[in-house]
């Protein structure tokens, strides 16, 4: 397996470069975009002890799609990460993406590649339907393209469900599209990494989803024009993740409500974004439940960004040891877009991990190339 993955991209890339030499109205057809980061962050402070001050990693992402014909598609996203930094193998957090103040801090240079989706999809004007690995609908905060600051799709992308073996289907509506997954996680040998070595996900390691059967699932309801009212857009979500008969194993729960609306003022644009979510039994733990708010403004004018930002998780268990941990993040920042899809962000946050205080400035610089 580590030697398939980086054959297998490269064997990719080729083919789609040929196809996509082509013109685009010819079946098959090669479209996608690549994002590229690097990011740098450094703790100006903080009550933690251990804590390496500077942090630097690149990330990049890779969306293709084969299109056989006007319907029929293979889709694949990739991801070139650092995955003692962003991470979902955590043994004491399962669900948490990034701790950011961490004593694992530094310039890292050791990343890992990632099949992130690998999926056959058809689609037409009503509905869509996939199959294989992909990203079940939930949420959508963890969204890098609303650049609500450089740490907050970090933060959020805890109740992102990521990496999971299954099926969806989405109704496409006239303002609105309603999607059903089905899945189990991805315990297989694409949930492995190559070049730093991420093991296989464990079959046997307890955490919701991990039954190999289709008994999870999630329901997302999204749309625009919210009652009537012009560019208010939302998203509605109910999660559902089994567990392994073991004592202390409890059926996952989550639920979802999200928002935001455009006001426009001649150049300039305010948006106000809201989203919180409850998840019961987070990662299949009795009684281990969590919140999370992220609340922000974002103002845009030209190529200029600005947004302040809110973020709280609040995770209380009946271990005597976990108690509740709460974790929170103020944050600051401005961005500006240039004409050739780079942007450049840079953030101030104040924060609560866990206990403990700190404070952080970050910057990312982002190029998208799209094909």
């Amino acid at each position: 397996m580590k030697k398939f993955l980086p054959k297998f991209a490269a064997s990719f890339l080729l083919f789609s470069t040929a196809l996509h030499a082509q013109e685009a109205t010819q079946y098959p057809n090669i479209k996608g975009s690549v994002l590229f980061q690097l990011q740098a962050d450094r703790v100006l402070s903080t009550q933690k002890t251990g804590v390496s001050p500077n942090n630097a990693f690149a990330y990049i992402e890779s969306n293709f799609g084969l299109n056989i014909d006007k319907n029929w598609s293979v889709r694949t996203d990739w991801r070139l990460q650092p995955n003692d930094v962003l991470t979902t193998r955590n043994p004491t957090n399962p669900e948490r993406y990034r701790s950011f103040l961490s004593q694992d801090r530094g310039v890292n240079v050791d990343n890992g590649l990632l099949v992130e989706e690998l999926k056959l999809q058809f689609q037409n004007e009503d509905m869509k339907f996939v199959a294989g690995k992909f990203d079940p609908t939930f949420g959508t905060a963890h969204n890098k393209a609303k650049r609500i600051g450089v740490f907050t799709a970090q933060f959020t992308e805890d109740y992102n469900l990521r990496e999971k073996i299954g099926v969806a289907l989405t109704a496409l509506l006239e303002n609105s599209k309603i999607t059903v997954n089905s899945f189990f996680n991805d315990t297989t040998g694409l949930s492995s990494s190559a070049l730093n070595k991420r093991a296989t996900a464990s079959k046997k390691d307890g955490t919701a989803g991990s039954t190999n059967s289709l008994a999870s699932y999630s329901v997302s309801l999204d749309g625009k024009d919210f009652f009537g009212v012009e560019d208010l857009t939302y998203n509605l979500g109910f999660r559902s993740l089994s567990v392994d008969r073991l004592a202390g194993r409890q059926r996952e729960k989550g639920y979802v409500f999200g928002s935001e609306y455009l006001h426009k003022m001649g150049d300039t644009s305010v948006i106000p974004f809201f989203e919180f979510v409850k998840i019961d039994s987070f990662t299949g733990e009795q009684g281990r439940n969590a919140t999370y708010t992220t609340a922000a403004v974002i103002a845009k004018y030209s190529s200029w960004s600005g947004s302040v930002s809110y973020l709280t998780r609040h995770i209380k268990s009946h271990k005597a040891t976990e108690g509740i941990k709460k974790s929170d993040q103020i944050q600051l920042s401005v961005g500006y877009k240039f004409t050739n899809n780079m942007t450049l962000d840079f953030t101030r946050s104040n924060m609560n991990e866990d206990g403990y205080k700190g404070s952080m400035i970050g910057a990312v610089a982002s190029y998208l190339y799209q094909f």
